[in-house]
């Protein structure tokens, strides 16, 4: 019997329909900026090149020379004069050390290096010198804007978007404003190369360049090393979270590797480092009882910010010259100097967060295309750097309470505002949706801030480029809307980068060209530097080749504020200094005699030198006062007429002393600064002032005490010649002099005290009869010796304190980088092969 297995009933198999894909249309982009090699970094440089050359023509075509006289006037009163004696002391000494060009004395060599990039200039000759500076501010930005496409592709970024970026960054209110300060725009430069040493660093384990930008840094500006360790240390930290690498041990082991490249960076640059360093730490503006310190940080921490400055802070993230150009309206009055700046404080030390517009749409717009995590890390980075404009406290802080300056803080602020654009243009451009409530929001949010009334002058804002920056502002958003929704986004691209070109290169033309500029017309005729002061020092260095100084009572600048830094351009020997960092010895030689104002930092910068002081001139070696109109009648009592040329006159003084003179009698500085300033002039006649805790290395030298002076009307002008042929009597020989080697002879009969007219430093060294002294302090700024009766031979010779250590440090930095750049090398053909 056969059992016939059972079949079960398979369900007919579905007949399955091919699936229609959705068409989904092609994004085109433009052909160019998706092409390989370098085109596309050759083609932003041509652009930057062609902008520049629109913006500073007049100064490459030598119409004009890049230093102003407006609020700009530090480029005529420091830093033209600045490099006006370093360029003179390099061709006449070959190395940089002490100068008596500036105030009374002072090593110089920090001032070569406030720009690094004149060290090219110095090459020239002083007269060719000057009608360079357009090139080297041009060239600088060109510098800039390679490394700062170079660090935005190492990013990540597009080639289009880095392109922009580019743009942004070299055009930004920071450069183009700060290029009139010649230092900013070289900080822009290592701020570019610090981030591409970053960015090399961390995506791709290349250290070599890291520690070089850290050495361009040292050797400008010792406080910018610890501003850009704070802002590469908040970038640091964003980049690691938004690359997920945000364990403890990721971004510990990234902070200890920049540490120790920071060294070697550091390291290299030590000779320049260390003496900079001692100029800022000495000065009283770095660590002076007067300084800003205890004012700022007893301010409210979360006081906020008031009107006119936030207007100034909003208003300027639009266009660098909205608020006016030039001089503060005050200031133009009074001056009667071009400008109508009406915003805080002046147009170069308010806020210049300009960067270009489509920064403020596309800034906010990035958090539209962030997810929850990225937009937590996105936005407390931004906000740890706008908080200092809402509560000016924080800013006061990352200055160290030195100052409420925005400078470095400005450029912080545009490179975040930049590289959020560049992200954000990135994932508009490769992304189908944009938040159009956000971009719309985002657009009338910027106009309204706009038409708030921060000012109480309603003529404070420039109506036209307000005009204009809020259509730039609805143009750029709808290009943004039209470039996420189109398909074929050529053409707004091209329109969004050629609206940008025209925007960035007319605004920066406003600033750069304000009509306050040296004409080439000036430099021949007899005003100005170019003025008779020329022939005035030139007679009196021919009629005398002994060690005098020289006052004047004019400035030859032809800026809105006088200067006081004339012998550095004219290369005589002077008693004044206008510099951030005047000597510190010297500033309490001035401050003990009344000179200037003990309790005022500002005096310590502006120092004005003795020309007020007769007296204390004679004290101090000056021979000759060069003077102009009117001068004071004592001039006429204490000096004799020599000479005329033009409207100058040239005056002898008939009681100078000798460098060098002696003292038999001496006065605790304690008793001295009992006296008034009248009385502490008459009594230096007789006495000198002297430290109170050298006097008992004075020995065999009378002690004056305060019963012994005599009243001020007891003094006459027969008294003041018998006085000093008194103290003229016996003095010091010169047998050889030289800004940093003095040698001579003296004769003493008695045990006397030798005042040296030069401000104490550690760097002096004096030998007498070969033996090293220690200097006495007198008058709390100068140097002296006691010496014992009988002959005696002196030589005094300045040496950079520890530049022998400096060297050897730099030496090793050197090594240990020259050591990375070729291991780094090595790896990478180990690599490739």
């Amino acid at each position: 019997m056969s059992v016939k297995k059972k079949t079960s009933a398979k369900a007919p198999i579905p007949v399955q329909k091919p699936t229609v894909k959705a068409k989904t249309a092609k994004v085109i982009f433009p052909a160019f900026f998706g092409k390989q090699g370098n085109m596309v970094f050759y083609a932003a440089i041509a652009v930057i090149a062609v902008m520049a050359l629109i913006v500073f023509k007049d100064f490459l075509f030598f119409n004009k020379i890049y230093l102003y006289k407006d609020i700009g006037s530090d480029t005529l009163n420091v830093y033209y004069p600045f490099m006006m004696q370093v360029s003179q002391y390099l061709k006449s000494y070959g190395t940089l050390s002490w100068s008596f060009n500036m105030g009374m004395g002072q090593d110089i060599t920090p001032m070569a290096f406030f720009d690094p990039c004149n060290l090219v200039l110095f090459l020239f000759t002083p007269s060719k010198m000057i009608w360079l500076l357009g090139y080297k501010e041009y060239f600088k930005i060109l510098i800039a804007g390679s490394i700062f496409f170079l660090y935005l592709r190492t990013l990540g970024i597009s080639k289009y978007s880095s392109f922009v970026g580019t743009l942004m960054f070299c055009f930004c209110g920071f450069i183009i404003v700060g290029s009139g300060w010649f230092v900013f725009s070289y900080e822009a430069l290592c701020a570019s190369l610090l981030l591409l040493g970053f960015e090399l660093l961390f995506k791709r384990n290349n250290p070599w360049l890291f520690p070089f930008a850290i050495f361009i840094i040292g050797v400008a500006n010792p406080f910018n090393l610890f501003l850009y360790t704070v802002f590469l240390g908040v970038y640091a930290i964003f980049r690691s979270f938004n690359e997920n690498r945000k364990t403890l041990k990721e971004i510990s082991l990234l902070f200890l590797t920049m540490l120790g490249l920071g060294i070697i960076g550091v390291a290299m640059s030590a000779p320049i480092l260390t003496e900079s360093l001692k100029a800022m730490l000495e000065s009283p503006r770095g660590s002076g009882p007067d300084s800003y310190s205890a004012i700022l940080s007893a301010a409210p921490v979360f006081k906020f910010i008031d009107p006119v400055q936030l207007g100034t802070c909003i208003e300027r993230f639009f266009c660098t010259e909205i608020l006016g150009t030039g001089t503060n309206i005050v200031d133009a009055v009074r001056t009667n100097t071009p400008g109508n700046f009406r915003g805080w404080n002046n147009m170069l030390e308010a806020p210049a967060f300009y960067c270009g517009i489509p920064c403020l749409l596309l800034t906010p717009l990035v958090f539209g295309y962030l997810n929850k995590t990225q937009k937590t890390i996105f936005g407390v980075v931004l906000a740890f750097w706008l908080l200092p404009i809402i509560f000016p406290y924080f800013r006061y802080a990352l200055w160290l309470f030195a100052g409420d300056y925005y400078r470095s803080y400005t450029l912080f602020i545009s490179l975040i505002f930049i590289i959020y654009s560049v992200i954000c243009l990135d994932k508009l451009l490769h992304s189908p949706k944009i938040n159009i409530v956000l971009l719309l929001c985002i657009t009338i949010g910027l106009l309204i801030l706009q038409m708030l009334p921060y000012f109480e002058d309603n003529k404070a804002v420039s109506s036209g480029l307000s005009i204009i920056a809020k259509l730039l502002v609805v143009m750029y958003a709808g290009i943004i809307f039209w470039m996420a929704k189109a398909t074929n986004k050529q053409a707004p691209m091209y329109v969004f980068l050629i609206l940008l070109v025209v925007e960035l290169t007319s605004f920066s033309y406003l600033t750069v060209n304000r009509n306050t500029n040296i004409t080439a017309s000036e430099m021949t005729e007899k005003t100005g530097y170019n003025d008779y002061s020329i022939e005035a020092v030139n007679f009196i260095k021919k009629a005398d080749r002994s060690f005098y100084r020289i006052d004047k009572n004019y400035s030859s600048t032809p800026a809105m504020h006088g200067s006081i830094n004339d012998a550095m351009v004219d290369n005589y020997y002077g008693t004044s200094s206008y510099n951030s960092f005047n000597q510190k010895y010297y500033i309490q030689y001035l401050r003990a005699y009344g000179v200037i104002d003990a309790t005022n930092e500002y005096d310590s910068r502006w120092a004005i030198g003795l020309r007020n002081w007769p007296l204390v001139e004679s004290f101090n070696s000056v021979k000759y006062f060069i003077a102009r109109g009117n001068y004071p009648p004592l001039l006429h009592i204490t000096y004799d007429s020599i000479a005329k040329f033009g409207d100058v006159v040239v005056l002898k003084s008939k009681y100078v002393l000798p460098f060098g003179y002696t003292y038999n009698k001496y006065i605790k500085e304690s008793l001295f600064n009992k006296l008034t300033p009248l009385q502490k002039d008459l009594i230096s006649l007789k006495a000198a002032p002297v430290n109170d805790d050298d006097t008992a290395r004075i020995k065999g030298v009378q002690e004056m005490q305060l019963r012994d002076t005599f009243a001020p009307g007891a003094f006459s002008f027969n008294l003041y010649r018998e006085l000093r042929d008194s103290l003229g009597k016996d003095s010091l020989q010169i047998d050889s002099f030289s800004p940093t080697h003095i040698s001579g002879k003296i004769h003493l009969n008695t045990a006397k005290l030798i005042f040296i007219s030069i401000p104490y430093d550690i760097g002096w060294h004096i030998l007498a009869d070969g033996k090293d002294y220690k200097p006495v302090l007198i008058g709390n700024g100068m140097m002296g010796i006691a010496l014992d009766a009988g002959q005696h031979t002196i030589v005094m010779e300045y040496k950079p304190p520890y530049r022998k250590e400096a060297v050897w440090c730099s030496i090793t930095g050197l090594f240990f980088w020259v050591g990375l750049v070729g291991f780094t090398s090595w790896n990478r053909r180990k690599k490739n092969d």
